[in-house]
C-alpha cells in the first residue's frame, strides 16, 4: 500500500460521528484504506472502504468472503486482523460501497523490507513465529488464506503480527482431497508430538529493532504414513523409508487424482508467492501452499539481516519470476513442450534455486502435458542457502529448506514449524490457539448469486453489528 495525501479523498469517506479520520494509508484493487480514531474509545482503527460493491460478482463475492471469515475467526490470539464493525449505510436498499473497521496496524512486511533498516535474527524468529500463530488458528478453522504475502501481513513495533486481506481466502470444510487428508493427519500427529516435547516505515523498523476429507482408502493411507515429522524427530532412514511408500501410492492413485472434480480455484497466491502444485494447475492442494508462501517470506526477511545483504537495494523476493506458466507468460518466449516459457518464468526461477525436480518431487503432479514440460528443463542444482544467508544460522537454514519443498506432500506443516528449533526461543504455547469449530460459507454452495442476494448477503453482516451496537456489545479490545 501506498501513502496518499488525505486532502485528495477527504470528502469520500462518509464514517459517522464516532469517527475522525486522520489519513488515507493505502489503496487496493476494492477501494482504500484510512488511518481513524474511533471517538467513543480513543481506539486507533483502520476503516476499509470496499466501492463499487455490486459491480463485479467476482469482486464482491471475494469482499464477502472476508467479512464473514473475519467475523467467524475472530480470536484475541489468533494474529488474525480483528474486524470490529460494519458501519450502517445510511440507505439500504441503494449502497454500493461498505465500510469496514479494522484493528490498526503501524506498517506491514512488504514496507519493512522495502526500508533500510537491517533485523537481527532474534527479530526474524519473532515475525516468523507470530506468522506461523496466525497460520495455525486460519488452517484450525479449516481455511486457506491463499494469497500470504508480506503487503498482507500486518505488523507493529513489538513485532506482533495480523494476517489481513481475506478475499482470495477459502474454507476447505467438505473439499475432499488427498493433500487435506494428509495435512489434517500431519497436524494432528504434530500436535501429539508437540504435547510430548515440552522441553511512517523506517520509523517503525527501527522500534522494532530496539523492542523486540480424503478422495480414497489408498489416500487416507498415504495421509497416516506421511504423518512423521521432521529430522527434528525422526530418524533420517526411517523418514526416507515413509518417502518410498508415499511415492509408490502417489503414482497407484494418479489417475485418480487426474480425474477428481476442481473443488478449489487454481489461479490464486500473487505470483513470487505462488506454490508449485498452484503452479502446475493442481486440482488438489491443501495448508501446504500457505506454508510455501511462507518460506518465500521467510527468505526475504533473512535478506535483512546486513551480513546476508549488505544495503536494502541488494533485497530482492527469493522467486521473482515475470510470467507463470501455462497461463500469463511475458512476450519474450520460448516454446517447451508446446508450452510458452521464458528465462522468467516462475518455475524457471524456483529451479534456478531449488534445483531441477526429480521425479519423486514431481511425483505429485498429474497433468502428463506438466510432467512433460517439467521434464524439458535442463538439470539444475540446488544452490546453498549457507552461502546465500551466511548470517543466518543451521536452525533458520534448515526451517526455510523445510518450508521450500517443491512436493507438498513433504513440505512441513505448520505445527512442525512451531516445534522447530529456530522458533523455540521465542516461543510463547499460550498464543498458539485452534479454532472452536471449522468455518463453514454457506454462500459458496449457492451457486450463481444474483445482486439481490448478495445484496441480502452483506445486509446480513451489517445487521449482525448493528445489534451488537444497540446492545452495547461492540468491543475494541
Amino acid at each position: 500500500m501506498t501513502d496518499i495525501p488525505w486532502k485528495k479523498t477527504a470528502e469520500s469517506w462518509e464514517v459517522g460521528s464516532d469517527y475522525e479520520v486522520l489519513r488515507q494509508i493505502g489503496t487496493g484493487s476494492y477501494g482504500a484504506v484510512c488511518e481513524a480514531i474511533h471517538k467513543p474509545t480513543g481506539k486507533r482503527v483502520a476503516i476499509k472502504k470496499a466501492h463499487n460493491l455490486f459491480e463485479d460478482k467476482i469482486d464482491c463475492k471475494r469482499i464477502l468472503r472476508e467479512v464473514q471469515l473475519l467475523r467467524l475467526m475472530k480470536h484475541p490470539n489468533s494474529s488474525v486482523v480483528k474486524l470490529y464493525e460494519i458501519l450502517e449505510p445510511a440507505d439500504h436498499t441503494k449502497f454500493d460501497c461498505i465500510y469496514m473497521v479494522l484493528e490498526y496496524a503501524q506498517s506491514d512486511l512488504k514496507k519493512l523490507v522495502k526500508s533500510a533498516i537491517h533485523l537481527q535474527l532474534i527479530h526474524i524468529q519473532k515475525l516468523i513465529y507470530n506468522l506461523l500463530v496466525g497460520i495455525k488458528y486460519i488452517h484450525s478453522a479449516g481455511v486457506l488464506h491463499r494469497d500470504i504475502k508480506p503487503a498482507n501481513i500486518l505488523i507493529n513495533e513489538d513485532c506482533t503480527v495480523r494476517i489481513c486481506d481475506f478475499g482470495l481466502a477459502r474454507s476447505i470444510v467438505g473439499v475432499q482431497g488427498p493433500s487435506i487428508s494428509q495435512m489434517n493427519s500431519k497436524i494432528s500427529m504434530s500436535e501429539e508430538l508437540a504435547t510430548a516435547s515440552d522441553d511512517e516505515d523506517v520509523k517503525i523498523g527501527s522500534a522494532i529493532l530496539a523492542n523486540i476429507r480424503k478422495t480414497s482408502e489408498d489416500m487416507a493411507d498415504v495421509a497416516s504414513k506421511i504423518s512423521v515429522p521432521t529430522s527434528t524427530f525422526a530418524p533420517k532412514a526411517f523418514e526416507e523409508d515413509k518417502k518410498k511408500e508415499v511415492h509408490k501410492q502417489l503414482a497407484k492413485t494418479k489417475e485418480q487424482r487426474r480425474s477428481m472434480k476442481r473443488q478449489l480455484t487454481g489461479h490464486v497466491v500473487t505470483r513470487w508467492y505462488r506454490a508449485p502444485e498452484l503452479i502446475l494447475l493442481e486440482k488438489d492442494y491443501g495448508p501446504a501452499i500457505d506454508i510455501w508462501s511462507v518460506g518465500c517470506i521467510f527468505a526475504e526477511l533473512l535478506s535483512m539481516i546486513k551480513e546476508n545483504a549488505p544495503t536494502y537495494q541488494d533485497r530482492q523476493p527469493l522467486f521473482p519470476g515475470t510470467s507463470c506458466f501455462p497461463l500469463s507468460p511475458d512476450h519474450k518466449v520460448i516454446k517447451k513442450q508446446g508450452f510458452p516459457c521464458s528465462n522468467s518464468d516462475q518455475l524457471m526461477i524456483i529451479f534456478d534455486v531449488l534445483g531441477t525436480p526429480s521425479e519423486d518431487d514431481y511425483s505429485f503432479v498429474t497433468d502428463p502435458k506438466a510432467i512433460e514440460y517439467l521434464q524439458s528443463f535442463p538439470p539444475k542444482k540446488r544452490i546453498d542457502f549457507v552461502q546465500k544467508y551466511p548470517g543466518a544460522g543451521p536452525e533458520a537454514i534448515d526451517l526455510l529448506n523445510k518450508t521450500l519443498v517443491f512436493n507438498p506432500f513433504f513440505r512441513t506443516t505448520v505445527e512442525e514449524c512451531l516445534n522447530h528449533p529456530f522458533v523455540v526461543p521465542v516461543r510463547e504455547k499460550t498464543l498458539e490457539t485452534s479454532a472452536a469449530e471449522q468455518v463453514k460459507l454457506g454462500f459458496e454452495d449457492e451457486g450463481e448469486l444474483d445482486e439481490k442476494r448478495l445484496r441480502q448477503l452483506f445486509e446480513d453482516e451489517i445487521n449482525y453489528y448493528k445489534e451488537l451496537r444497540k446492545n452495547g456489545l461492540l468491543s475494541f479490545a
